[in-house]
């Protein structure tokens, strides 16, 4: 019985450590399509400005929904991956704000 707790503790482990290699790879590809976004010509506009905000928003997406299954790893890596998350949401709102059209008072 001890040696099976032992190879599902390894086995765990192993999962953790892949984990955490899929969601830094969710994040890093998200950062790459908003490190895009940033350096978009102002002439940049319509679909494929949209296509790099749905993708950098997927990825972000994935990586959140991932963060949870996370458990045998060191509250210092989870606390980085939080982080980096975490600044790539605010990234992402921003180019959202950036992006909404503006609203103007109808003036009669």
């Amino acid at each position: 019985m001890e040696r099976h707790t032992k190879k599902l503790a390894q086995l765990r482990a192993r999962t953790d450590r892949q984990l955490v290699e899929l969601i830094s790879a969710r994040l890093d590809r998200g950062f790459a399509y908003a490190r895009v976004l940033a350096a978009r010509d102002s002439q940049a506009q319509g679909a494929a400005v949209r296509e790099f905000e749905q993708r950098a928003e997927n990825a972000w997406r994935e990586a959140h929904h991932l963060l949870p299954a996370l458990n045998g790893i060191a509250e210092t890596d989870r606390a980085a991956l939080l982080r980096r998350a975490g600044i790539l949401r605010e990234v992402l709102d921003q180019f959202a704000a950036e992006s909404a059209p503006i609203k103007r008072a109808a003036c009669f």
